[in-house]
């Protein structure tokens, strides 16, 4: 989690997290993903696959974790994920408020 700004954007897979909307609700579409939810590296990660392969670009498992870490960085500064601990963040995305039903 250490790597710097320049680092992560000298990185062209992260281009295609640039829209962090679209991969949101990528997230969303395959994950319980709402507003004040919590979310796990795993399942990051098998989303950060899953999206990736969506945009016909295949990366190995290794590689998809050192591409989600970036990708969580990215959104930690956008202030979408908050970190709870190693592996575990809070999504502040009001966008996604879970909509009760009667």
């Amino acid at each position: 989690f250490g790597r710097s700004y320049k680092v992560i954007k000298l990185n062209p897979i992260l281009q295609e997290f640039e829209n962090q909307t679209d991969f949101l609700e990528f997230l969303r579409s395959r994950f319980k993903v709402f507003h004040l939810s919590n979310v796990f590296f795993r399942d990051l990660h098998y989303g950060v696959m899953q999206y990736l392969a969506s945009k016909k670009k295949s990366v190995g498992y290794t590689v998809a974790e050192a591409v989600t870490q970036d990708v969580i960085v990215l959104m930690e500064r956008k202030a979408i994920l908050k970190k709870l601990d190693e592996r575990t963040w809070l999504v502040d995305y009001p966008a996604f408020k879970a909509v009760r039903q009667s």
